[in-house]
């Protein structure tokens, strides 16, 4: 009997020194786990939370790793940043000290009211959503006191900075994003990325940018122009940071779609080139492109007339990306104020990221989303909400102070389905020089984002 016990635990031990020694030689996930490299995408059941950045609902099913992603970091379609040349010839900035994707979302099921007025249920619950007609916005004529961060695991937060490749030099590129990237809150959060726009927004498409290049036509982009927006790519990338890029803008001075100048013909041409440049093997910085984002704020486009041409430039995006073996960033959707049902169920979009704007008040922000969310689509943040500083006549000509955003920010992250959420500040958006606007050396920025980003809970770090 005693021979026999001795051989058992000696049966025991062996196995267990295979254990440990098969644990050497594998590598760790970022979920913990063992993992693969399949099509640059790590292998591993947290991992594509992680990289989806979008929490679970009770609405939608679970989704690839290819779609509604915030957060790509370098393993959709791309090693590791690598310090290489783009084909304009400018060097990629220096690879982060860290990019990985970061921690998954909690996997309990959220809830939302349809009641403007009330903030969702706890996080660990769930209810059911009744559908709510988009009310008239109503304007915010006082300062309110910001609510406190009830139910959210930390939302990524994008600065604004639409008009950066149309507008700024080398120069200005780097002063925003190494302040951009320097920007931190009391318990250590900070920004994500930023959004900016691949053509010029308010003025023609051909006002010379900041290197004194114009952009062409949708037909023929100028590559001097096309390579100056990998430099923002790159510069972003080289601080760690991520970037939704608007495509084109769809509005009534923006030149684009409602104007005629993108269109069904020309559409998929513009996006395979400008993703077969950004997306390529040899672009240490492509990496850093977090979503392609359809849309602007026409009104013009009542959820169809202008489907047809965002679909052919998704086409091109998806058919460059597949040449380049590139991962896939989501498409979203940025709409005008009040139009969230917009595409919803589209085939061409991975993810709504509506405007709700900077006349709707916070309680109109809220019930614009929960109603959106009714309908089942998925959401990947609010795209727009009121800038710092803009001073309106819808909000009696009223600066949207700190405590604005701050609440706006934080009612966001209550609704409990809200993995991102976009600032802005009116300085900043327009200008040539973002990086002096609302922020300064050192990693100072505006009062209103400084307090989102000291907000116990409620901003989760790049």
């Amino acid at each position: 009997m005693i021979r026999t016990l001795i051989r058992y635990l000696v049966t025991l031990s062996s196995l267990g020194l295979i254990v440990v020694l098969l644990g050497a030689f594998a590598e760790t996930g970022e979920d913990g786990g063992i993992t693969t490299e399949q099509g640059g995408q790590r292998s591993g059941a947290s991992v594509a939370e992680a990289r989806l950045f979008v929490p679970p609902t009770t609405l939608a099913p679970a989704v690839s790793a290819a779609s509604v992603s915030a957060d790509p970091g370098p393993g959709a379609g791309s090693a590791a940043p690598a310090n290489t040349t783009p084909a304009g010839g400018r060097q990629a900035d220096a690879t982060p000290s860290s990019s990985a994707a970061p921690a998954s979302s909690p996997t309990t099921s959220t809830t939302a009211t349809a009641s403007a007025s009330r903030q969702a249920s706890p996080s660990n619950t769930t209810t059911t959503i009744a559908a709510t007609s988009a009310p008239t916005p109503t304007t915010t004529t006082s300062t309110t006191t910001a609510p406190a961060v009830t139910s959210s695991s930390g939302m990524a937060l994008w600065d604004t900075a639409w008009q950066l490749a149309a507008k700024a030099n080398n120069d200005g590129i780097g002063q925003y994003v190494g302040r951009l990237a320097a920007a931190r809150g009391a318990g250590g959060a900070n920004i994500t990325g930023f959004w900016f726009s691949a053509v010029n927004i308010n003025q023609d498409i051909n006002t010379a940018n900041g290197f004194g290049h114009t952009f062409g036509s949708f037909s023929d982009p100028n590559p001097d122009y096309l390579n100056d927006v990998e430099t923002v790519i790159a510069k972003a990338a080289g601080q760690g940071l991520r970037v939704g890029i608007v495509v084109a803008w769809d509005g009534p001075n923006q030149y684009s779609v409602e104007s005629g100048k993108l269109n069904a013909d020309n559409a998929y041409n513009y996006g395979h080139t400008i993703a077969s440049q950004w997306t390529r093997p040899g672009f240490g910085g492509r990496w850093a492109i977090s979503a392609w984002i359809m849309g602007g704020d026409t009104t013009k486009d009542n959820g169809g007339e202008h489907g047809g041409v965002w679909a052919e430039v998704v086409r091109g995006i998806r058919a460059a990306e597949a040449e380049n073996g590139f991962g896939g960033a989501p498409v979203l959707l940025h709409t005008a104020p009040g139009q969230q049902r917009h595409y919803v169920g589209a085939s061409w979009l991975s993810a709504h990221a509506p405007q709700t704007g900077h006349c709707a008040d916070r309680d109109t922000a809220v019930n614009w989303m929960n109603d959106l969310r009714s309908t089942g689509a998925r959401i990947w943040g609010n795209g727009e909400m009121r800038y710092e500083d803009i001073t309106w006549s819808c909000n009696g000509n009223r600066p949207i102070s700190p405590d604005d955003v701050l609440g706006d920010a934080i009612a966001m992250a209550n609704l409990g389905y809200m993995a991102n959420f976009v600032y802005g500040h009116d300085d900043r958006w327009n200008s040539s020089w973002p990086g002096a606007n609302g922020m300064g050396s050192g990693g100072s920025v505006s009062e209103g984002l400084q307090r989102i980003l000291d907000e116990p809970g409620l901003i989760r770090s790049r």
